[in-house]
């Protein structure tokens, strides 16, 4: 009877010092996704956001990517763009924030790839885009290069995936 509960304890003592090791010290690829998870939550805007609200998300966008990152979208309807480092990102994005009165950005499905040398990682997702009331949404699909400059993952390219039609 000792003995099965030293053994129980045992087991248990191992299964909570190996979940701490992984909330303490989690694998790069859900680093990488939580990343691309907060860049969603940091994207969406409420209608009832302050100028001072929109500025601080534009800083905090912006802070996800390096400082050569380019973004290139192809939408229908406002066709093919490249944006090339952060000023231009940093732009549309205040452009975005300050004009629309509300953005709703949704990342689903997201998969994260890093790379052998553990400094490198794509990740694919499909993105959900609500603007305004959020009735009428966009669906496109997204592909991200991510590197890990100075200890933190920063995203060097985005772009847009097309896809059948």
């Amino acid at each position: 009877m000792k003995m099965a509960l030293r053994l129980g304890l045992l087991a248990a003592a191992a299964g909570l010092g190996f979940w701490l090791w992984t909330v303490l010290f989690p694998s790069p690829e859900k680093v990488v996704l939580k990343l691309i998870s907060n860049l969603a939550a940091t994207a969406t805007v409420n209608a009832g956001d302050g100028n001072v609200t929109r500025a601080g998300k534009v800083s905090s966008f912006i802070g996800y990517f390096s400082a050569d990152a380019q973004v290139s979208y192809d939408l229908s309807g406002l066709g093919a763009h490249t944006l090339s480092g952060r000023d231009e990102i940093r732009e549309a994005a205040a452009g975005a924030f300050t004009q629309l009165t509300a953005i709703n950005v949704q990342f689903f499905d997201a998969a994260a790839q890093v790379g052998p040398d553990r400094q490198s990682a794509e990740v694919t997702c499909t993105a959900r885009v609500s603007v305004g009331d959020g009735k009428d949404f966009g669906v496109q699909e997204l592909h991200f290069q991510l590197k890990k400059i100075e200890g933190d993952w920063r995203i060097t390219r985005a772009e847009t995936v097309k896809t059948l039609q």
